[in-house]
């Protein structure tokens, strides 16, 4: 898979974000105070995602609604879009990188009787060495397409129907295959019933099924115990453990008296220590590995953890990041406290007036760092980060 497949994102009135045209990295770091907006851009990926590996109208739902996700400021916007420029790799053209883009606008119906949305409009163009696959819909019909026209109803997206033509299917599939991770600890440490083969979900769901996995895979589970030990010193690594019918998480540590091993239960693991396990297992997971997930997006990853250890986790987004297209969001310094960050993968977020504003680092800071007069985190500390254009 090339990295970055995703190269960039257009969205307009969601959330907080006015309008926002960001440019993606193999790893892109969303810098940001809190409440500026970082976690605003990766739920407008992950309402893309949803609207089409189920409908818009579940996505707007399971998003809170139109209230929710509608621009509100400077005065309540009525119709949102979300674009994304791809670098696909086919499989049955190993040599052959396919450009495109996939769009969509989503604004609410007011006609009795039907949803309270509709998709305005939706396109999609693939270009391909001797041929370009697209199509456009103007409120569900089919316009100014290689495929045959038609029509659909004025709520569905047309991508779905599209993807069992062999050359839609891989955008389809990436589309459908970003995972996204706000992870809880409570979540991490709650015993489930056994689901193999499951991937980590949302909130920390299946890990125990996910360690079981990795087992099967002795070089990533050995990334995984060891990028653990090295964030949490005296830990040996993470397993799967049985409890009756159910699964959980068990430690393994070296205790300081003759160095014998013992084992914890989740309840045993601090917060920090928990956290840092589902990150890993996000980065590491089986799914990744095999090209199921197409992105990984996690939200504050350093959250509970150690200022010490956060360095740890940078390498581990970095190794993981060769291999699967990563973002992270961050408010903190500490992540960022190293001198061979390169400024070309940080977005920085600020919010202005109420809309969050979102881009490459201003002149000034690059330099800086350029530089190296001071690092990122430094300059986060000092509140000197900013996107182009608003310094």
């Amino acid at each position: 898979m090339p990295l970055p497949w995703l190269t960039r994102v257009r969205i307009n009135n969601y959330r907080s974000i006015g309008a926002c045209d960001v440019t993606l990295s193999p790893l892109t770091l969303l810098i940001g105070p809190n409440g500026s907006g970082k976690s605003n851009f990766l739920d407008a990926l992950r309402f893309l995602s949803d609207a089409i590996a189920t409908s818009p109208y579940q996505a707007v739902e399971a998003h809170g609604g139109f209230s929710e996700i509608l621009r509100r400021v400077p005065e309540p916007a009525t119709a949102l879009s979300i674009a994304v420029d791809v670098a696909v790799q086919y499989g049955h053209l190993p040599d052959q990188l396919v450009l495109g883009s996939y769009g969509l606008e989503i604004g609410r119906n007011s006609r009795r009787g039907e949803r309270p949305l509709e998709v305005i409009s939706e396109y999609c163009r693939l270009e391909f060495e001797t041929e370009v696959e697209e199509f456009r819909t103007l409120y569900g019909q089919l316009r100014g397409s290689s495929i045959a026209g038609g029509s659909i109803e004025r709520d569905r997206l047309y991508l779905p129907a599209a993807s069992f033509q062999p050359n839609f299917a891989p955008l389809y599939g990436h589309l459908v295959g970003m995972a996204f991770y706000n992870l809880d600890a409570t979540t991490l440490r709650q015993p489930q019933s056994e689901a193999d083969g499951s991937a980590l979900g949302h909130r920390g769901e299946h890990l125990p099924d996910v360690l079981g996995e990795l087992s099967s895979d002795p070089l990533a589970k050995q990334r995984f115990d060891e990028y653990l030990a090295a964030a949490v010193p005296g830990v040996e690594g993470l397993d799967r453990q049985y409890a009756g019918n159910y699964v959980a998480v068990e430690m393994r540590q070296r205790t300081g008296a003759g160095n014998a091993e013992v084992t914890f239960g989740p309840d045993g693991m601090s917060d920090g220590t928990i956290r840092t396990a589902g990150v890993l297992a996000a980065l590491f997971q089986p799914a990744v590995r095999s090209g199921q997930i197409s992105l990984v997006s996690i939200e504050e990853p350093e959250l509970a953890l150690h200022p010490a250890a956060a360095g740890v986790l940078f390498d581990a987004l970095t190794e993981a990041s060769e291999q699967v297209q990563v973002i992270a969001s961050s408010q903190s310094a500490d992540l960022l406290d190293r001198d061979d960050i390169d400024p070309a993968m940080i977005r920085a977020v600020t919010n202005r007036d109420g809309l969050t504003v979102i881009g490459e680092l201003d002149d000034a800071s690059q330099t800086i760092l350029w530089a190296k007069q001071f690092t990122l985190g430094e300059l986060m500390r000092g509140n000197q980060l900013a996107p182009q254009g608003t310094a």
